[in-house]
C-alpha cells in the first residue's frame, strides 16, 4: 500500500523481534520473588476482604481475601507461602491499599 508516495502498511509498526539468540532455548518458569505483595485492590472496586492471618500458611491458589461490596472480588495466592503482614502498601498508582 502506498499513501502520498510512501511505503506504508496495514495494523501499525512491526519492528523485528530479535529473537535469533533465544530462539533455540527451552521455555523456563521464572522463579517467585522472595516476597509478594498482593495488593486487596486491583480495579475501581471495593477492595476485598483478607480471609487469612498474619503467620497462616497459603497454597497457591487458596482464597486469601473475599469480596466486599460493588464490584469487590475474590482474591486466591498467587504462590504458596507464609503471610507475613495485612498491611498498607504501595500500588501501581503509588496509592496506599490494603494488602497481604
Amino acid at each position: 500500500m502506498r499513501l502520498l508516495g510512501m511505503k506504508t502498511f496495514r495494523h501499525g509498526v512491526h519492528p523485528p523481534e530479535s529473537k535469533d539468540e533465544t530462539s533455540g532455548l527451552p521455555i523456563r518458569q521464572f522463579p517467585f520473588a522472595p516476597l509478594l505483595i498482593i495488593p486487596l485492590v486491583q480495579h475501581m472496586g471495593a477492595p476485598s476482604i483478607p480471609v487469612v492471618e498474619e503467620g497462616q500458611e497459603v497454597w497457591r491458589g487458596q482464597r486469601i481475601a473475599r469480596p466486599d461490596g460493588f464490584m469487590s472480588v475474590s482474591m486466591h495466592a498467587s504462590a504458596s507461602g507464609i503471610v507475613r503482614k495485612i498491611a498498607l502498601a504501595p500500588s501501581i498508582s503509588g496509592r496506599m491499599v490494603p494488602a497481604v
